[in-house]
């Protein structure tokens, strides 16, 4: 595990007691929005392990983050801020040109095996920089948990996002058809399905999880040994998860917000943005169609601009 902790407060004989909060950060510019959210967020702060992971080289990110999490001190059950120090990687395209060490996402992989060792309660709760949660998130998303025993986890609802605000984009929870590893066809749910369904697999941007279950997914994954386009790791994690048996739902109860940053503004992509869409493998092309939108009726979808954050 390359990295260590800046900031640790974690008595040992209390590490497997409550609950862990995970909160994930590759960038500065997001930290300012997501903290307002967290302090918004109803949390059992005193039963909450706070774990920042810092996820980056970036001495500006950490520079900002330590002050922030010394004040939150004595706020939660316990407080900790490990940075990983790891360079920054930008190749996305995925095939046998690259190799997986080399592409941006082995970074995200490096910080999902370090946090497998940095979690030690039952349960924990996974928020990323670029997620802005309801309020009710943790306590819902737990509710649910509860109720449904084999489920490894419960996920919110967020969308793709994109530098132009008026663009459309898909949710991040699926339903797919598999060979092995390999995706056939990964189905993006349409933005007004309701209430709590099962999923094949989904992005990890907002969930509550039972820790043993949902690491689940490292066993049998090895993705450097696998020629899969990158952007769809967290799909074939999570869905490793549900081939070894465990639950995944999306609460359509819990949207949050997917920011990103262009130009002099953040964007905040959510449900008025969203589509339903499909992805679908062609092998006589040896390549995937992408973000097909599904639109039966042929009538063309008015969709609201994404509301921006000025910077």
């Amino acid at each position: 595990m390359q990295g260590r902790f800046l900031i640790d407060n974690l008595k040992s004989e209390d590490k497997k007691d409550g609950i862990t909060l995970v909160c994930c950060f590759s960038r500065k510019i997001f930290v300012p929005i997501f903290f307002k959210s967290l302090a918004q967020m109803q949390l059992p702060r005193k039963n909450i392990h706070l774990l920042v992971y810092d996820n980056t080289a970036d001495k500006g990110l950490e520079n900002v983050l330590v002050p922030i999490l010394k004040n939150l001190i004595g706020a939660y059950k316990s407080v900790r801020f490990f940075k990983s120090f790891l360079p920054p990687l930008w190749k996305v395209a995925g095939s046998k040109v690259f190799k997986f060490s080399d592409s941006k996402v082995f970074n995200i992989w490096a910080m999902w095996t370090a946090l497998k060792e940095l979690i030690y309660t039952p349960l924990f709760f996974q928020l990323e920089d670029d997620t802005i949660a309801p309020a009710h998130a943790f306590e819902k998303l737990f509710a649910e948990l509860e109720a449904r025993p084999n489920a490894a986890y419960v996920t919110g609802i967020s969308t793709g996002r994109h530098v132009l605000a008026n663009h459309p984009v898909k949710l991040g929870v699926y339903t797919l058809k598999m060979a092995n590893f390999k995706i056939l066809e990964r189905h993006a749910l349409s933005p007004h399905t309701e209430g709590v369904v099962p999923v094949d697999a989904s992005g990890v941007y907002c969930f509550a999880a039972r820790t043993g279950k949902f690491m689940s997914g490292f066993d049998g994954f090895a993705p450097d040994e696998i020629d899969f386009p990158y952007f769809f790791l967290d799909v074939l994690f999570t869905w490793n998860i549900k081939r070894h048996g465990h639950d995944i739902f999306a609460d359509f109860d819990v949207w949050v917000s997917h920011l990103h940053a262009a130009g002099d503004r953040i964007n905040a992509f959510s449900k008025e943005q969203a589509v339903e869409m499909v992805d679908v493998w062609l092998p006589a092309f040896n390549n995937y169609c992408l973000s097909v939108e599904v639109n039966p009726d042929n009538r063309p979808k008015k969709l609201k601009p994404a509301p921006s954050y000025e910077f």
